[in-house]
């Protein structure tokens, strides 16, 4: 019982953790704006997602590092969006 709860709460943990950024992602895709998202924190976080990785693939854990390469997929979206379109709504 322990371990399937353990698991559920680390599938909840990864759904959520995803679906956290695609709403910023599809901000800045739907306005062409994206002045004021913080370009050092999404570098931050793909930095953090990358580690991630390595740990997950270190211990062999698949879900753990599914979940961060998926993350940081939608970070390095959002930074090269960043990019992009920085400047002010067209």
């Amino acid at each position: 019982m322990p371990d399937t709860l353990a698991a559920l709460a680390g599938a909840a943990a990864g759904i959520l953790s995803v679906a956290a950024f695609v709403p910023q992602a599809w901000r800045i895709f739907r306005r062409r704006s994206a002045g004021d998202v913080s370009l050092a924190m999404y570098v931050t976080l793909i930095i953090a997602s990358a580690l991630w990785m390595f740990y997950a693939w270190s211990i062999r854990s698949a879900p753990l590092f599914l979940t961060n390469l998926v993350v940081c997929a939608i970070a390095m979206l959002i930074a090269y969006l960043r990019v992009r379109h920085g400047g002010a709504a067209k």
